[in-house]
């Protein structure tokens, strides 16, 4: 090799390591590389899932043929068969090694001892792929500092949500901006159905797909859920033509909490009508990942919501349940004293209930109950505490309220059952009770206090306001 050739291989070198880009790095790579050894070239890359034709060149003038035969090869799974095949003569793949996060290879025609016998030949390779693996490592030190930034920018929006549905829209949104899908779909497993149902979607409308249920096992979606293993497609692999798609290449990934699947995202058409990689992947699970730990969070969120519920709410009526009430009267008690404020408690039982049970049934009792906690909510105050104490009787704490507000809240409620209830056969009515907390001592007091002005009322007649001074 001569000193020219020495000189032509370093400028070649220091030209490629000067680009900015790995895709501008391989352009200059393959048109230098094309004149200098005055032949076709193409380079290609490989990740684990196929290998991916980066760029071709001619020392001169391609002509149609040839332009056509590279292009079948962009397609193909084996790129050297594929131009052999094309070609009708050997092709040569020599490995430049590992670049970045890729393996590289450059093709060349003819057989590769033609290439090993040429002088300098050697020592032109390993100058490119030195120089290519500078541009490729440095960019894919960037990719990861800037996927660092967007990873942690992720996690700290999902720890912001604070409802399902936003964090199903941040999830698909963030993962097909990551890998620059066009067409996506957030798939979220139901319990109660045993089914997964689409709850997001990227690229076409979600009311589309909405009511659509997919068992686990049926189908991409379904077998991704139930296997919880990734299915990626690469756009070279025949049989896989979807109709509603631009391109065959496609991510299926799973979220997984631990041991527990708890979604699938599907991932389409990317939007340079390349495949997704293994960079795509990688950056696409450590997403669904992180998504994976808000989705489990969300969810322990919303079954401690329910059992509080279950263990606070009337699950007829809808209203705070006994066990809620008398720790809330304890506190409120307590506050009032501590406070020095007034605290009434009114004591609502209707009227002959089961009289009404026992002519219109069970189901139309548990409607009227219903019916009444309605009234209830509806006539006091938004701070006051509404409760089923048992059977047919209610409960209204009201704080900070004088003897005057208590005694109207309850005059308003007796009156609206009435009148909402004007038409049934038996007639509907309630007596309520009053009690002050200026005349007890503790909850249980006040409690008692009402009760026997709710006795009272019903001794009088039923249908009336009682405290423990007289009748309204």
């Amino acid at each position: 090799m001569g000193a020219d050739d020495m000189q032509a291989i370093r400028s070649l070198a220091i030209q490629v390591v000067a680009q900015v880009t790995l895709a501008r790095a391989i352009e200059v790579v393959s048109n230098s590389l094309a004149a200098y050894l005055n032949t076709p070239i193409a380079l290609l890359s490989r990740d684990p899932f196929a290998w991916r034709f980066e760029t071709h060149a001619f020392p001169d003038a391609p002509t149609t043929e040839a332009l056509a035969r590279f292009r079948r090869t962009e397609a193909s799974e084996d790129p050297v068969k594929q131009l052999e095949e094309d070609s009708g003569h050997a092709w040569t793949a020599i490995a430049l090694g590992t670049l970045g996060d890729r393996d590289w290879a450059l093709l060349l025609p003819g057989q590769s001892d033609v290439w090993a016998e040429r002088s300098g030949f050697e020592h032109l390779v390993e100058n490119v792929a030195w120089s290519l693996g500078q541009v490729a490592n440095r960019e894919l030190a960037d990719y990861a500092n800037r996927f660092q930034r967007r990873l942690h920018a992720f996690n700290r929006r999902l720890a912001r949500e604070c409802s399902q549905e936003c964090l199903n829209d941040l999830v698909l949104k963030t993962l097909t901006r990551q890998v620059r899908a066009e067409t996506a779909a957030l798939a979220v497993y139901t319990p109660l159905e045993d089914t997964l149902a689409i709850v997001a979607t990227v690229g076409y409308p979600l009311s589309v797909v909405e009511h659509l249920r997919i068992q686990p096992g049926e189908g991409l979606i379904g077998g991704v859920y139930k296997s919880r293993k990734a299915v990626v497609c690469d756009s070279g692999r025949a049989g896989t033509k979807r109709l509603r798609y631009r391109t065959d290449s496609y991510m299926v990934l799973p979220i997984v909490a631990g041991s527990e699947p708890l979604g699938v995202i599907a991932l389409t058409d990317r939007s340079d009508g390349g495949r997704f990689d293994a960079r795509d992947f990688a950056s696409a699970r450590l997403m669904a990942s992180s998504a994976a730990s808000a989705f489990s969070r969300e969810r322990l969120h919303q079954r401690l919501t329910k059992l509080t519920e279950l263990a606070t709410v009337d699950p007829v009526t809808g209203l705070f349940n006994r066990r809620y009430l008398e720790t809330r009267l304890e506190a409120e008690v307590e506050r009032a004293r501590r406070q020095r404020q007034d605290l009434a408690l009114l004591l609502i039982d209707i009227d002959d209930f089961k009289r009404v049970n026992d002519t219109r049934g069970h189901l139309e009792g548990d409607r009227i109950l219903r019916e009444v906690a309605d009234l209830l909510r509806a006539g006091v105050r938004i701070f006051d505490v509404c409760a089923r104490y048992g059977g047919e009787e209610f409960v209204i704490v009201m704080p900070a309220a004088s003897a005057m507000v208590a005694q109207q809240v309850a005059e308003r409620i007796r009156l609206r059952v009435e009148r909402n209830f004007s038409n049934e056969t038996p007639a509907v009515t309630v007596s309520v009770g009053v009690a002050m907390l200026d005349s007890a001592d503790t909850a249980d007091e006040l409690v008692d206090v009402a009760d026997h002005a709710l006795i009272a009322a019903k001794k009088a007649g039923k249908n009336m306001v009682w405290t423990g001074t007289g009748s309204l």
